[in-house]
């Protein structure tokens, strides 16, 4: 009886150790920023200029600014979990190349832009992001997000009257995406679930989401299950044959579909 009792405590400390790590390390598992900030000038693109918005906690957030036509809606891109600004925008030109304006928020922690990731501290800098736009004049502004930045437009969605919402490449919740990755009882240890299946249950604005059918990190049925469950009667699901994760974005394979998407929003000028 004691050496049974003896191999439980083991094994239930040995659990305990396992979850805690898990718990005190999700973050550097989840999120890998570029800590050496790039220019637009530094890759060589021309028609950005930096905006410093600065939060209510003093800290300064770095976005990029593309002014396009005042006849269509301003645009505020959220980015993956991975890099920096600089690393995304070169696939978000032929959105500025077609007159749309651009605001490409950067995270806490990544580039030169301070302070720790968290949902609450991405969601809170991108409503002022939108608050921005809006006070510059922008009726209307569609907010896009690329895999993890989905989460985070998704929440943002709620506590925003945005006009519409790209994501590509999302998942319905970390949660879930974690279950079926091979880190037993890791969704139990979550800081933050990121729901977005619930986000846009409660959003009713225009939706397009775009996935590809060969995502090899988040599978496409997590496309599916959002837009079943979008709350929306305007949402669009485009699934794409053959993309991958990398290539539905920085190939820009979601481009002709978010063009088509942006048209609604377009008004002509007097």
């Amino acid at each position: 009886m004691k050496k049974i009792f003896r191999i439980f405590l083991f094994c239930f400390g040995v659990s305990v150790a396992y979850l805690g790590t898990l718990y005190l390390i999700q973050d550097y598992l989840l999120f890998h920023p570029d800590k050496k900030y790039q220019s637009a000038e530094d890759i060589s693109i021309s028609g950005f200029s930096e905006v410093l918005l600065q939060a209510s906690d003093g800290t300064e957030i770095m976005t990029w600014y593309h002014k396009g036509d005042e006849e269509k809606p301003a645009i505020l891109f959220l980015h993956g979990n991975t890099g920096q600004i600089a690393y995304l925008a070169p696939a978000m030109l032929p959105l500025s190349d077609a007159g749309y304006t651009l605001l490409l928020m950067e995270y806490r922690g990544f580039g030169e832009t301070p302070g720790h990731i968290t949902q609450k501290a991405v969601v809170d800098d991108a409503a002022l992001a939108v608050d921005w736009l809006k006070n510059k004049g922008y009726s209307k502004v569609v907010v896009y997000g690329y895999s993890f930045g989905t989460a985070f437009s998704s929440a943002l969605s709620n506590i925003r009257n945005i006009d519409g919402l790209i994501l590509t490449a999302p998942f319905s919740s970390l949660s879930q995406l974690v279950s079926e990755k091979p880190v037993p009882f890791a969704k139990y240890v979550l800081k933050d679930s990121y729901p977005s299946i619930d986000r846009l249950k409660k959003y009713h604005g225009p939706l397009l989401i775009i996935h590809g059918k060969n995502d090899e990190l988040i599978p496409y049925h997590h496309a599916e299950t959002l837009f079943e469950n979008a709350a929306s009667s305007d949402k669009e699901l485009e699934l794409l044959a053959g993309e991958t994760h990398h290539s539905v974005f920085f190939e820009n394979k979601n481009i002709p579909y978010i063009l088509e998407f942006l048209k609604k929003f377009n008004q002509p000028l007097p």
